[in-house]
């Protein structure tokens, strides 16, 4: 799926993720390629992202996510 991770500096990432892991407000969810639409508060802790072949983990303080059939928008204070 694609990704953007968005800051107020601009886009931080952007490229293909094949699932990403993120701490919201009612637990922990995990967003795989043609997941249902979503749009969620984000909430302090641990991002992981897993592309092909890598995994990027960061400490978040919170954001707003956006999952679209084709593409996840993830807005963050910081990456």
């Amino acid at each position: 799926m694609d990704l953007e991770i968005i800051t107020p500096k601009g886009i931080e990432f952007s490229g293909d993720a094949e699932k990403i892991i993120l701490p919201t407000r009612s637990g922990q969810i995990a967003v795989l390629p043609d997941h249902a639409p979503l749009i969620s508060v984000l909430k302090a802790g641990r991002m992981k992202i897993h592309t092909a072949g890598k995994e990027i983990e960061k400490e978040i303080e919170g954001g707003i996510l956006e999952v679209e059939k084709k593409k996840t928008v993830i807005l963050l204070k910081k990456f």
